[in-house]
């Protein structure tokens, strides 16, 4: 008995299978795009925020009353504000080509500290689709600039080598977490002088941690490969020690005491390199001499003997 087939029916349900697996296998949520991520070498603005000169007080948007924020000084490397590439360890350099009086006086603040140069960096790419309705600190990380300086009457004497340091949520995430930048060597006298209208250099040296931790083994790469470098050469020494030990203290003995033993015939079963002589006394009171050349340590040799004759 043959059943009828119904090729139409089989198509039917492969298709419904195909399109269960491939719901399946999507990633759950509620149909939204994907939020974008930073790939190497995307330019990250940072944008300040915005300040008065009389207090150092930060300036709101007048209709919403949100902090504003406003891109940092143009650079004269790039003819742009200052921008750092993601994922681009390095040095960058930024001459603020002219220290207006406005200018000068907000570095008398962020030098004070009693009004920081608060930043802040996008925690994602800003493009494609967003919410409107959330609140735009919701997307930036904060980036303090804790400049350090001495405060003269007439000029500022300013700490321009900084370190910039970024963390990633994960290796593989491409979202900022967090962020901060500092002078160093501020008590050093390497300082740069300056005063209203001159150019402002700042060296910074950005760096990027690929893990909330700087200590982690994704965070620095060079730490971690000198010490995992130092600990294989300490294992391959310690191995090597260990065979050493063990071939020169019992291996090698043993063999030189079996070599000894089978030189010297192994206990009269075999003879030398030229021969061994030996003597016994038989059965019947026979006394017999022999005398046997070995070849390889070992031979078969030949004798005489003669029988005690018995007196009365």
């Amino acid at each position: 008995m043959h059943l009828p087939h119904n090729n139409s029916g089989i198509v039917a349900l492969l298709l419904i299978l195909f399109v269960s697996l491939a719901k399946a296998l999507e990633k759950p949520g509620t149909g939204e795009p994907e939020p974008l991520k930073y790939t190497p070498g995307d330019q990250i603005s940072v944008q300040c925020l915005n300040r008065t000169i009389d207090t150092g007080e930060h300036v709101q948007d007048e209709k919403t009353g949100v902090l504003q924020y406003i891109p940092f000084a143009t650079c004269n490397e790039t003819g742009r504000p200052l921008e750092v590439k993601f994922l681009e360890d390095g040095e960058v350099n930024c001459t603020i080509p002219f220290l207006s009086d406005e200018m000068f006086h907000l570095f008398e603040f962020y030098v004070h500290h009693d009004s920081p140069l608060a930043c802040r960096v996008p925690v994602r790419p800003l493009g494609g689709e967003r919410d409107l309705e959330k609140k735009s600190d919701e997307e930036y990380v904060p980036l303090v600039f804790a400049l350090a300086g001495k405060l003269e009457t007439s000029h500022i004497h300013l700490a321009t080598n900084m370190n910039v340091l970024f963390h990633l949520t994960s290796p593989t995430s491409g979202v900022i977490d967090s962020g901060a930048a500092y002078s160093i060597s501020p008590m050093s006298s390497d300082l740069t002088r300056i005063i209203i209208g001159d150019p402002l250099l700042l060296r910074l040296k950005v760096h990027w941690f690929h893990t909330l931790s700087p200590l982690s083994a994704k965070s620095n790469g060079e730490h971690v490969t000198v010490h995992l470098l130092g600990y294989c050469l300490l294992s391959a020494f310690a191995g090597a020690c260990g065979v050493y030990t063990f071939l020169v203290g019992w291996e090698f003995p043993k063999r030189l005491r079996k070599y000894a033993f089978d030189r010297r015939g192994g206990g009269g079963g075999a003879g030398g390199i030229i021969g061994n002589f030996g003597n016994g006394v038989g059965a019947g009171g026979r006394v017999g001499y022999g005398y046997a050349p070995g070849v390889g340590g070992r031979g078969d040799g030949g004798g005489y003997g003669y029988s005690g004759k018995r007196k009365d």
